[in-house]
């Protein structure tokens, strides 16, 4: 589509973008697919639909929902139930029980102060973040719409660590990205399948294959595992996971993901046309979306130019990751005019 070029062109030139890989499809084909730019500014490496980009919350859906799909249809977690049962040393002081379900919707009350410059967690160690996430008690009571916040994802990375007995990274890399033959996807670090030629460099970072996200990144420079950030993945490894989706759970000659039960959970509604409302920490809505996706589409963006996004009921998708340099809003109304483009 030379209206997509024409747009991605534009961002390059003015410098919001350096690059862009983009690519959509349905369960079975892929029917679009474009690379333009470099997948940094000074090494003028061209992006490729397997070039390795750190997605920045883009994270929050595809590991952390992902892996709370998996371990619902386990019977592990209850998304209803309180989340200290599951994370028994946590200790601050809260309005009320907060669920699960609550973290991960971004309604629990966990979130910044509005004027305060530094998140309430914050060190510059991201041992003592962890730490801190124990006994720092959420600013307000729970909330009826969504108040985007990594915290909740942090603490979610902590619960899914004590249900499975396993890391983070090493349970989603076990049960998820093994499963759907994402082997270009690896959290904390970028994939040892990945040469220099086919890392990208996101905003914030001294060099390619580098945590965008400056908690994130502490985090796991010490040690540690969190769901707010951190993914390194590639278009192709996620158009197998937005089929697996797309598909609610099922993997073509393996055994299921997650349940149809447990996708239901997550599956898009007409509650609420509110932006930012979320299912299960999936986006349902976006301000720069035609009203006609509204109740049909699960998405989710990342700080540093990532978009991707699933039409259910027409089992489609697309996946926008772009290297961004520049202005956030516009990067993101760009990627969103392609996806709509996209779903035309």
């Amino acid at each position: 589509m030379s209206e997509i070029d024409a747009i991605l062109q534009a961002e390059i030139d003015d410098r919001v973008i350096n690059g862009a890989a983009v690519l959509a499809g349905t369960v079975d084909d892929d029917v679009f697919s474009l690379c333009v730019g470099h997948a940094e500014n000074t090494r003028q490496v061209p992006m490729h639909l397997d070039t390795i980009i750190d997605v920045a919350s883009v994270t929050k859906a595809a590991a952390g929902v992902t892996a709370l799909l998996v371990c619902h249809s386990r019977g592990l977690i209850d998304f209803d139930a309180p989340f200290t049962e599951y994370l028994p040393d946590f200790q601050a002081k809260l309005f009320r029980p907060i669920t699960v379900r609550e973290l991960a919707n971004h309604t629990s009350g966990f979130g910044d102060v509005p004027g305060q410059k530094q998140r309430l967690y914050f060190d510059e160690s991201g041992a003592q973040m962890l730490r801190s996430m124990l006994i720092t008690p959420p600013p307000r009571p729970p909330t009826a719409h969504a108040d985007y916040a990594c915290w909740n994802y942090i603490l979610l990375a902590m619960i899914l660590e004590r249900c499975t007995g396993s890391s983070f990274p090493d349970f989603c890399e076990k049960e998820i990205f093994q499963p759907l033959g994402m082997a270009d996807s690896r959290l904390g670090q970028s994939p040892p399948t990945g040469g220099q030629e086919r890392l990208a460099q996101t905003m914030g970072t001294d060099a390619p294959g580098q945590i965008s996200d400056f908690v994130a990144a502490r985090i796991y420079r010490d040690g540690g595992s969190t769901a707010n950030a951190g993914l390194f993945t590639t278009a192709l490894d996620l158009s197998k996971l937005l089929r697996c989706y797309l598909r609610h759970g099922a993997v073509p000659g393996r055994p299921r993901l997650f349940s149809e039960a447990s996708f239901a959970e997550a599956a898009p509604d007409r509650q609420s046309q509110v932006d930012g409302y979320r299912r299960l920490g999936w986006a349902i809505w976006d301000k720069w979306l035609h009203e006609d996706a509204f109740g049909s589409v699960l998405l989710h963006s990342g700080w540093s130019g990532q978009t991707i996004l699933m039409h259910l009921p027409r089992k489609f998708f697309a996946i926008v990751l772009t290297t961004r340099c520049g202005d956030y809003e516009r990067a993101k109304r760009s990627r969103f005019a392609i996806i709509e483009r996209l779903l035309r």
